[in-house]
């Protein structure tokens, strides 16, 4: 008896253990000595076809902006507003008086107050008695990042708006995650703050600088000289009057955010890791003790150090606030893509999802009795070749999940439990499939579905099923019969999901190169695949059997049956 399951384990190991390249097992059954154990391998054909991705819920840090136009795809084009955090206990320097000392000793009364010849180049900011309480000279917004894609000298253009204004909403945790976000809702054409022409990489950097591994290149957006100086006096007057008890709710009833958007160039996308708000106001040069202003300085002839600096506060995008990104594809192109039906597509971002059908009732009918052992499903990807300058490479890491999941499982920040979903993460860099090598849990969860579905009809005579269609129209429709409800309810319905997967890297694990899984988001970077199969796998003739089966995936199945005989 333990030979018998030494065999099973066998079986369900070699099943399991298969690599990304692996397109059948190949495996043999159980020898005919074993009469009460029947362990076998089957298969189901599967359909798939490409789908439109909608809306998807993407919160993150990274802010997308720029246009690629794709002979395929067409053009896609990304934007983002967002909200600037304020510091924590976050003040402003006061202004000088005679001394740079505050009650405590400390030389905090920095700022230039005095209005001559010498300062031109900062606006007073003053009190309702004409006091003077500080100063600002202008406000710059530095886009930092790390990565782009497309063309690294292609001429753009981006422009900076202020949020806010008569009439348009305030980005919310309800409104502001979603990729469909409008942002003609949230902003005012009129309240332009600044544009910046650029290339990905500033060749007026020297390339010792932009070699340095703490080089991070940046857009910088300087803010006009008229919202400049509005939008500063009024956060210097909020500072005043709050103290150190200026915060994010305060500093968004003053600044409600900033929108990014490109409007001149094509062939570049910048990822911003983090944008940058500096305020920046006129400071002296004070002796620390004894709280007077450094004279200026001789350093040589002709040349002197300034008794001024400038200083700033920094307002920058952080977890603490809002991030939304607006991702724009050509919905033409898109839809030729999904049309076609001899094979599916994954594009990223947000653009088409391929959905796998799985034949739960047929593995049901046929395996009755039996102990699912594994369940694998491959789905090869075509090699492209193409002579493309700047082509969008294959996402890497996808997830597989059950339909009715894939809004809540990005919204709720889940990971994958191979129950819901299963995620793939390639284990060599030239993987010609996505494989899942045991999904078992999944048809499960299917199968417990169908069964609380087919309790609910008998007890209650009728079951109401809530239906979508392309259009993303719903509407509830009753069934009375455990069939009907299986065409409308989509239980074995599958999406394939491009995904961005961010491990721990200070986990215990990582020392032997491994780490843990602590987030799985949308992918939001420029990315397609081109998978076999296609919905013309599903056309069938008058008897039922597949028209065009080279065009369907195939589910492997191990089973074992414990003394009862499958269908």
């Amino acid at each position: 008896m333990k030979a018998k399951y030494a065999l099973i384990a066998l079986l369900a190991i070699t099943f399991w253990g298969c690599d990304d390249n692996t397109a059948g097992l190949g495996l043999g059954m159980f020898p005919g000595s074993d009469q009460n154990i029947n362990g076998k391998l089957s298969t189901f054909d599967v359909t798939t076809e490409s789908v439109h991705a909608g809306k998807i819920y993407a919160m993150t840090n990274v802010g997308y902006v720029g246009k690629f136009t794709d002979e395929t795809f067409g053009t896609y084009q990304a934007g983002f507003l967002a909200q600037l955090n304020c510091p924590t206990g976050m003040t402003f320097p006061g202004v000088y008086d005679g001394t740079a000392l505050d009650s405590k000793g400390k030389a905090t009364r920095v700022m230039v107050g005095d209005d001559n010849e010498y300062n031109k180049d900062v606006t007073f900011i003053r009190d309702d008695k004409n006091n003077i309480i500080g100063n600002i000279h202008t406000i710059e917004l530095y886009l930092w990042y790390s990565s782009y894609f497309g063309d690294s000298l292609t001429a753009c253009r981006l422009s900076v708006y202020e949020l806010g204004g008569e009439g348009k909403k305030e980005l919310n945790a309800d409104n502001a995650y979603y990729t469909d976000i409008n942002p003609e809702e949230y902003y005012n054409s009129q309240n332009i703050l600044g544009t910046k022409a650029y290339t990905a990489v500033d060749l007026s950097v020297k390339d010792s600088i932009r070699n340095l591994s703490t080089y991070v290149p940046s857009v910088h957006v300087s803010f006009k000289n008229e919202a400049a100086i509005r939008i500063g006096t009024e956060i210097i007057k909020k500072s005043r009057e709050l103290g150190v008890n200026l915060d994010n709710k305060a500093f968004k009833d003053i600044f409600k955010g900033i929108y990014i958007k490109s409007d001149y160039g094509d062939g570049t996308v910048l990822y911003i890791d983090q944008a940058q708000m500096n305020v920046v106001y006129k400071c002296y040069a004070v002796d620390t003790l004894k709280g007077t202003i450094l004279p200026k300085q001789v350093v040589k002839e002709g040349e002197s150090k300034d008794s001024t600096y400038y200083g700033y506060r920094t307002f920058a995008t952080t977890r603490e606030v809002i991030q939304a990104n607006q991702l724009n594809n050509d919905k033409d192109a898109i839809q030729k893509c999904i049309d076609e039906d001899t094979w599916t597509y994954l594009k990223s971002p947000a653009g088409i999802f391929t959905q796998v059908t799985i034949p739960v009732s047929q593995i049901a009918e046929k395996l009755q009795g039996d102990t699912l052992n594994a369940v694998k499903l491959g789905m090869p990807i075509y090699n492209e070749t193409n002579d493309k300058k700047f082509g969008m490479s294959t996402p890497n890491n996808v997830l597989l999940i059950r339909k009715k999941y894939k809004d809540s499982f990005f919204k709720d920040n889940q990971l994958s439990d191979g129950i819901t979903s299963s995620l793939f993460t390639p284990t060599t860099t030239n993987f010609t499939q996505y494989t899942f090598n045991n999904i078992t849990q999944m048809i499960n969860d299917c199968l417990a579905d169908r069964e609380k579905a087919e309790k609910e009809i008998r007890e209650k005579g009728s079951i109401t099923i809530k239906t979508t269609d392309l259009e993303g129209n719903s509407k509830n429709e009753s069934v009375n019969d455990i069939k009907d409800w299986e065409k409308l309810s989509e239980w074995n319905k599958f999406v394939l999901i491009p995904v961005l997967v961010t491990k721990d890297s200070s986990s215990s694990n990582s020392y032997y190169g491994s780490s843990n899984i602590i987030s799985i988001q949308h992918d939001l970077k420029p990315g397609y695949a081109r998978l076999k199969g296609g919905s013309k796998g599903s056309i069938q003739d008058t008897h039922g059997s597949p028209s065009y089966p080279e065009y369907l995936l195939k589910l492997e199945v191990v089973s074992t049956n414990f003394g009862t005989k499958s269908k």
